[in-house]
């Protein structure tokens, strides 16, 4: 009851604003444009009628708002100074300030002439200075100044703010001390609120006050204040104050708290500490990996729904998945389990009730036990390969970049690394009784060694045959060699002249 009596006092309070142009707060003051041509007596009373009397300029901070509010008008406006015809010392030339406090901390005449006449003080825009006129003239406009107690901090630092003052004017963001009494529309959701006594309260209020703040109409049942919608219409879920049409898609969303048009969809939202649920409709304060029950936020068992192929180990709001031993988790999916070989030779996982056979990727059955394939022999990689256990890895020459795992492009090639790791996948089991299509590795071996056997004789044969026709040919030479000599010595006794052969057949004789 106290509150609504306080917000009918806001009724009464309320100041037309149909010639207010700006105000703004600051400590503990509130400063108002009228733009309304009035003497200085005329200006007086309607600040006076509201509560306050006409602006005072006494400190530095006050000046410069005085300066911001008068910025963007023109014209002269009246200040709280009036000549009194009495000495002074205080700067003032004898004036003083319309609420009876004399002191002041700033002074800034036009001119410093004293005349003692019924004379006022006004500024201007262009003129900040106080200017002394006659006080019935009719000037422009005037600035009033309010006590604000029981004003409010801004309703929010994150979101867009609209506030109306009781005083008339509006403001921004940038009005730090909102004024008692005044208005307040929160965006996006356009909630509205408003201050009482330095705290926020949203609508729909009283509705004797300002209707409840109702868009259309308020009602009233009990203690309960409702806002209702003309036909056609239905009311905001999201502030409980304005009026959609029928066709909002929030109309029929089942938002658990409020929802958020967007465009033709929307959006459900929890208040702050809740998380919006799975279903994207409900809201709960649990974190990820709980649920609420019975009030209280529960662990999810994850491992229910065996989401791990070997083993699912439930932690506080999450889990993990373990393999057997000889598995190890698969690089493509954490929840998969890979045979995985610990000790070498490597020994293949047969069923006794099956006859099958099994071997990690990469190796190739050999009973009893698994062989490393080594994949560099297929020449997989473009230029480099380093054969690893179950896998093999490519790298490329300098100048070049892995593309693809397995080709080396040039550097200049987007989407490029130095190497990769594969590991290939290779059938490695089967049934005994069943007839094994490729060559064991041990067959490989064998007719690699005949083949080198057979290379091996094949050389010994001509090397056999080479010396053969070396020591014919040696043969040939030295028979033709003595006929020369026996020719020779049948010469030299028929003619007995002595003659000189050449060394070669001289030193065949020695």
């Amino acid at each position: 009851m106290k509150h609504i009596t306080v917000m009918l006092a806001l009724v009464a309070l309320r100041v037309c604003g149909e010639n207010i142009s700006d105000g703004y707060c600051v400590d503990g003051k509130c400063f108002v444009v009228h733009e309304h041509r009035a003497s200085f007596d005329d200006a007086q009373s309607v600040c006076q009628e509201k509560g306050g009397h006409l602006m005072t300029v006494r400190t530095e901070k006050t000046a410069s708002v005085l300066g911001g509010l008068l910025n963007g008008t023109s014209g002269d406006f009246w200040i709280g100074l009036k000549h009194q015809c009495s000495d002074s010392n205080d700067g003032l030339k004898g004036y003083k300030w319309v609420n009876g406090d004399n002191t002041t901390q700033f002074i800034n005449w036009k001119t410093h002439l004293s005349v003692c006449s019924p004379r006022c003080a006004s500024v201007s825009h262009e003129v900040l200075k106080w200017s002394e006129r006659a006080c019935n003239d009719r000037i422009q406009g005037y600035l009033c100044e309010y006590d604000n107690p029981g004003y409010c901090p801004p309703l929010s630092i994150n979101a867009s703010v609209s506030y109306q003052t009781h005083f008339g004017f509006s403001a921004q963001e940038d009005l730090k001390e909102i004024p008692q009494f005044s208005n307040a529309t929160l965006q996006p959701l356009r909630t509205r609120h408003m201050c009482v006594e330095g705290a926020w309260y949203q609508a729909p209020w009283s509705c004797e006050a300002l209707g409840g703040g109702c868009e259309y109409k308020c009602i009233q049942e009990g203690q309960i204040n409702t806002c209702i919608c003309p036909p056609g219409f239905t009311i905001d879920i999201n502030n409980r104050v304005t009026c959609n049409k029928h066709d909002d898609p929030c109309t029929h969303a089942g938002c658990e708290h409020t929802c958020t048009r967007r465009g033709e969809t929307f959006e459900c939202k929890c208040p702050p500490g809740l998380y919006l649920g799975a279903d994207g409709k409900s809201c709960t304060s649990c974190n990820p990996g709980f649920h609420m029950e019975g009030g209280v936020c529960v662990d999810v068992d994850e491992c229910s729904s065996a989401p791990c192929e070997h083993e699912c180990i439930n932690t506080e709001g999450s889990y993990h998945c373990e393999c057997f031993k000889g598995h190890i988790k698969s690089v493509e999916n954490m929840h998969k389990c890979n045979m995985h070989c610990t000790e070498f030779p490597c020994p293949a996982k047969c069923d006794s009730n099956s006859n099958q056979c099994d071997c990690p990727r990469g190796f190739l059955l050999e009973e009893p036990f698994c062989i490393d394939i080594d994949e560099c022999d297929s020449d997989f990689c473009d230029h480099k390969c380093e054969n690893t256990v179950g896998g093999f890895q490519c790298s490329c020459d300098e100048g070049y970049v892995i593309k693809d795992g397995t080709k080396c492009i040039t550097e200049n090639f987007e989407g490029s690394g130095s190497s990769t790791t594969f590991e290939e996948f290779i059938p490695t089991s089967r049934s005994p009784t069943d007839m094994t299509v490729s060559i064991s590795a041990a067959s490989l071996l064998g007719i690699m060694v005949c083949i080198f056997l057979c290379i091996l004789l094949l050389a010994c044969l001509a090397r056999s045959i080479m010396r053969r026709l070396s020591k014919m040919h040696h043969y040939d030479m030295d028979e033709g060699h003595h006929e020369i000599l026996n020719f020779q010595e049948v010469i030299i006794n028929k003619h007995c002249v002595q003659q000189t052969f050449p060394n070669r057949y001289l030193k065949r004789d020695i």
